[in-house]
């Protein structure tokens, strides 16, 4: 029998302007909103818990504040009571979803950040670039900025119907009268954004990042010691690299040394070590996770320590 328990988070979102300063709010354009956050929640809940979650989203309203008390509650379902108490479900919690839409804090940046984040840069002409960095994270980058989100940030900003109920909770500052919105956690503010911000976020597309690259680079300066040495030809040398064996392809650059060397005009006996630079590459599957191992390419030799000199005391 499932054993249930639920888990609860409370945010605060605010909606501001001329048009509030009676402390009331047209539920034409309220109510749409709302139903927006609601279904956002569920899509990332179902993005990333499939159906062994659900999510409610329980609303309260503080009119003479003109802001409107979100309360999301997850009620999670287990197979086995057990799992809750030992921690080994990897169910993903409230406040898990709930940082990755940006409706909390926890120095996460959010879909709604990330959107906000597109937006500045669209208007500065910067070109975006997406990398992979690592298993759990995505580096976005402008011309002129570059944030860290969560992979599963960037997994949203791929659901085109993610993005989409994003921009509906933000539609209400295209009416006449509303200038701001704000999710607040206690007296923190997490996110606002006026209505020429939520213009531009309403312009972008509803999948508005690139998708993550097939492979992602690392250059790497460091010593490597020689376990193999190739003494004609360009095929890949073996080295010994943080306490693990590795083979490198002799990129172009590092051609001249290596011709120097199979020249007898270096001296790299094995066992010597070579300071080069050299680049890392991973493979990533189509959600921007590792696969395989890593290949290298040594782009430049810049010294050679040969290993201590044995001499026999006979």
């Amino acid at each position: 029998m499932a054993a249930e328990m639920g888990k609860h988070v409370r945010t605060t979102i605010r909606y501001d302007g001329p048009a509030l300063a009676g402390h009331e709010m047209d539920a034409q354009d309220l109510a749409p909103a709302l139903l927006a956050l609601a279904d956002l929640v569920q899509i990332a809940n179902r993005r990333f818990n499939g159906t062994d979650t659900s999510i409610k989203v329980l609303v309260s309203a503080d009119v003479e504040q003109r802001c409107f008390m979100i309360d999301v509650s997850l009620v999670q379902s287990f197979l086995d009571q057990a799992k809750v108490f030992l921690g080994t479900d990897h169910v993903k919690t409230v406040w898990d979803i709930a940082q990755w839409v940006g409706l909390l804090g926890g120095g996460t940046t959010g879909l709604f950040q990330l959107l906000k984040f597109l937006t500045k840069a669209k208007e500065n002409g910067e070109k975006i670039t997406v990398n992979s960095h690592g298993l759990d994270n995505v580096i976005v980058t402008g011309d002129g900025n570059t944030i860290i989100i969560p992979r599963e940030v960037y997994l949203l900003a791929n659901e085109p119907k993610a993005v989409e109920k994003a921009k509906g909770v933000m539609r209400p500052l295209a009416k006449e009268g509303y200038e701001t919105l704000a999710f607040l956690e206690g007296d923190h503010e997490i996110f606002e954004v006026d209505a020429k911000e939520a213009s531009g976020i309403d312009s972008l597309p509803n999948q508005p990042l690139s998708e993550v690259p097939t492979e992602t680079h690392a250059h790497i300066r460091g010593e490597v010691r020689i376990k193999s040495a190739q003494y004609e030809g360009a095929a890949q040398w073996g080295f010994l690299w943080n306490g693990r064996a590795i083979n490198a392809e002799m990129a172009e650059a590092a051609l001249i040394w290596v011709a120097a060397f199979q020249a007898n005009k270096v001296s790299a006996p094995p066992n010597s070590i070579l300071d080069v630079s050299m680049i890392e590459t991973v493979q990533l599957d189509s959600h921007g996770m590792i696969v395989g191992k890593p290949s290298y390419k040594v782009v430049a030799v810049h010294g050679v320590k040969e290993p201590p000199r044995q001499y026999s005391i006979f």
